[in-house]
C-alpha cells in the first residue's frame, strides 16, 4: 500500500524537525536539467553491440557488455560520461528547494554538478565525498556533506557503471558502506529520482540487502506510476500490459518495504516540485517571523503594546514555535523579554533552538548600499518562516514604518503567511487594509472574513486579539496541503 501525500510530508518533516533528515537523489532528479537517461547515454554503445537499447531492462549488464567488447578499454564510455555530464545543466526548481532545506546529509548516485550548484546557490558550505579516502576528513564550517557514493565525473576511470562495479563496491568501497550504513540506523532518506525500471536501484539494493534489512528507521520513496501506453494502437493489448504491470508495480512497494522503506506514488515526475515546495512549507510553518517596531504607540497605548509583545513571545515558546526577530524597536526587546521568561520559567534547555535573534546592524561602511543590503538581511530572516505577525509599525521618520510595510511585500513575495495585528495601528493596520480584498487567495478556505475582521478590532483584549492570532496559525497550518492546491487552482483561473 503507497503512502498518501500528506502521510509523506508530515512524515519526513518531522524527521527534519528532530533533526535525522536525509535525501538520496538518483538520475531521474538530473533529467529535467537537460542531461541524458541512462537510456539514451548508452543507446550508441548499444547500437555497437548489436542490441536495440530500448528492449533492453538492465543497462548496468549493457554497460559491461560494452566494456567487454571493449577489452575493459573506458576510454570511449569515459569520453561520452564527460561530454554529458561535465556540463552546468539548467538549473532547476527541484534544485533550488533542495539546497535549502535544512539537512546536513544528502547521498546520490549522481555524477553531476547540480546538487553542488544548489548549496553553492544556497549559500550553504558543502563537503564533498566521492572517494573513500575523503569520508574521515571533515571541512571546516560544513554544513551539509553529499556523498557521492558512484563517483564524481571529475574522475570518470572510478565512477561506478557496470556489473563489475557494483559487484565489487562492498569490497573497494567500504567506507562508503560503513557511512551509509550508519545514516540507515540514524536517518530517514527521502529517495527522490529513482523509478521501479531503474537498475540502479535493484543493484543498489543487492548490495546494500543486509544493511537495509538491519534498519528500523523508516525510509520514503517517490516514484511514478505505471501508465497506461495510449501511443498502442491495439488497445485490449495496452490494457493487458498496463495491467500486468500494476500489479507487479503493486508487488515491488510491498518488496520495498521489506527495506523498511514506504512509496509515494505520483502521475509525473512534475508532482516532485510540488512534494519538495510542501515539505518545505511544512517545515517552516513553525518558525514565526514577528515584524513590528514602535516609535510611538498611538491609541493602543505603550502599556497594552508592551504586554501584547509579552504574552505573544511567551506564547509560541510555550506552544514550541521558533520565533525569529529582526529586534524593531520596543516591540522586538518586549517580545524576546516574554520569549525568555517563559523558557526559563519552564526550564527548555538550547534557547538557541527557539530563537533566532537578528538586530540590523547600524553604521554600515560607506562602499555599501544601505537599503540593498536590509532588503536582503530582511528576506533571508522571512525566508526561513511559515508566517509572518505584524505589530505598530512607526519609525523616527515615519507614522508607517517602510521597514515593516517592506517586510510584507517580501514575505507576500516568499508566500509566507501575514498575520497583521490591525488593532495596534500603523503600518500594521495598512498591511491589514491591502490584505482584506485578498485574504481568500492568501489564506485558501483556513480563515474565515469574520476571524480575520477581528484582528483590526481595538476593542477586543490582548489576550483574545493573540486567540485570533494563534487561531488562523492553527488553521492555516492544518489545512496547507488544501491551502497549497486551493490557492494554485485560483492563480489557474486567472
Amino acid at each position: 500500500m503507497s503512502l498518501t501525500r500528506q502521510q509523506l510530508t508530515a512524515n519526513y518533516v518531522s524527521a527534519m524537525r528532530e533533526g535525522d533528515a536525509a535525501l538520496f537523489i538518483g538520475a531521474g532528479m538530473s533529467r529535467p536539467a537537460g542531461f541524458l537517461d541512462w537510456r539514451n547515454l548508452l543507446r550508441e554503445c548499444a547500437r555497437e553491440l548489436g542490441l536495440d537499447i530500448d528492449h533492453e531492462h538492465d543497462l548496468i549488464a549493457v554497460a559491461q557488455y560494452y566494456l567487454n567488447h571493449r577489452n575493459r578499454d573506458r576510454a570511449r564510455l569515459n569520453r561520452i560520461l564527460k561530454n554529458e555530464f561535465d556540463r552546468p545543466g539548467t538549473f532547476s526548481r527541484n534544485h533550488e528547494i533542495i539546497g535549502g532545506l535544512p539537512i546536513t546529509t544528502v547521498w546520490t548516485t549522481n555524477f553531476d554538478k547540480l546538487l553542488e550548484k544548489a548549496f553553492e546557490r544556497a549559500g550553504r558550505q558543502l563537503d564533498v565525498k566521492w572517494k573513500d579516502s575523503q569520508i574521515p576528513l571533515a571541512a571546516e564550517g560544513r554544513e551539509v556533506t553529499l556523498y557521492k557514493m558512484h563517483g564524481d565525473i571529475a574522475s570518470p576511470d572510478e565512477v561506478i557503471i557496470c556489473k563489475d562495479d557494483y559487484e565489487r563496491y562492498a569490497r573497494q568501497h567500504e567506507l562508503f558502506q560503513n557511512q551509509l550504513a550508519a545514516d540507515l540506523v540514524n536517518k530517514t532518506l527521502l529517495f527522490l529520482g529513482f523509478s521501479f525500471t531503474d537498475p540502479h536501484l535493484d543493484y543498489m539494493l543487492g548490495h546494500l540487502r543486509s544493511l537495509l534489512e538491519d534498519s528500523k528507521r523508516e525510509h520514503f520513496a517517490v516514484m511514478r506510476k505505471t501508465r497506461l501506453n495510449t501511443h498502442n494502437k491495439d488497445r485490449v493489448k495496452a490494457r493487458k500490459v498496463f495491467e500486468y504491470e500494476l500489479n507487479k508495480q503493486a508487488l515491488q512497494i510491498e518488496d520495498l518495504q521489506r527495506y523498511s522503506i514506504h512509496t509515494h506514488l505520483i502521475d509525473s515526475f512534475d508532482d516532485v516540485t510540488g512534494i519538495l515546495e510542501e515539505i518545505e512549507s511544512r517545515y517552516y510553518l513553525r518558525n514565526i517571523f514577528v515584524s513590528g517596531s514602535a516609535h510611538e504607540f498611538g491609541d493602543f497605548g505603550e502599556d497594552r503594546a508592551r504586554d501584547l509583545c509579552m504574552h505573544l513571545g511567551e506564547r509560541l515558546m510555550a506552544e514550541d514555535y521558533r520565533l525569529i526577530s529582526g529586534m524593531g524597536l520596543k516591540v522586538g526587546d518586549y517580545l524576546v523579554k516574554g520569549a525568555l521568561l517563559k523558557l526559563y520559567e519552564t526550564g527548555t534547555p538550547a534557547v538557541e533552538n527557539h530563537l533566532t535573534l537578528r538586530p540590523f546592524p547600524r553604521n554600515l561602511p560607506a562602499e555599501v548600499n544601505e537599503g540593498e543590503f536590509n532588503a536582503k538581511y530582511r528576506r533571508d530572516m522571512i525566508a526561513k518562516c511559515g508566517f509572518a505577525i505584524f505589530i505598530a509599525g512607526t519609525s523616527r521618520s515615519h507614522l508607517e514604518s517602510e521597514g515593516v510595510l517592506q517586510e510584507y511585500e517580501i514575505a507576500k513575495a516568499l508566500k509566507k503567511i501575514p498575520i497583521p495585528i490591525g488593532a495596534t495601528g500603523f503600518a500594521a493596520r495598512r498591511i491589514w487594509e491591502m490584505m482584506k480584498p485578498e485574504i481568500a487567495d492568501i489564506y485558501g478556505d483556513a480563515v474565515p472574513a469574520r476571524t480575520f475582521k477581528q484582528l483590526n478590532e481595538p476593542g477586543l483584549t490582548n489576550e483574545q486579539l493573540l486567540n485570533v492570532v494563534f487561531e488562523i496559525i492553527r488553521r492555516v497550518s492544518e489545512s496547507a496541503p488544501d491551502r497549497a492546491t486551493s490557492t494554485r487552482a485560483r492563480a489557474a483561473g486567472r
